[in-house]
């Protein structure tokens, strides 16, 4: 499945130490892959009530999450 409403963004964030991979879809933010205890034991974190809820994606399909987490685990393993 290679669904056109993924886009990954990585970033430095102040909070971590390792860049962060950012997914989302159509636009809103899903979840962030944290590395920074290294590429093996990525972490994932999803976002917050404290977030604006026009800004985030609570319910996805399951394989549109599925095709994120790989895609973003790889931009993160190829930096």
């Amino acid at each position: 499945m290679k669904n056109v409403g993924i886009e990954i963004l990585l970033c430095s964030d102040c909070d971590y130490e390792k860049l962060v991979a950012e997914i989302l879809y159509d636009g809103k933010s899903i979840a962030l892959l944290n590395q920074d205890e290294g590429i093996d034991k990525i972490r994932i974190e999803f976002p917050g009530a404290v977030v604006l809820e026009e800004k985030v994606l609570r319910k996805i399909d399951l394989a549109v999450f599925e095709e994120g987490l790989a895609l973003a685990k790889k931009r993160l393993a190829q930096v």
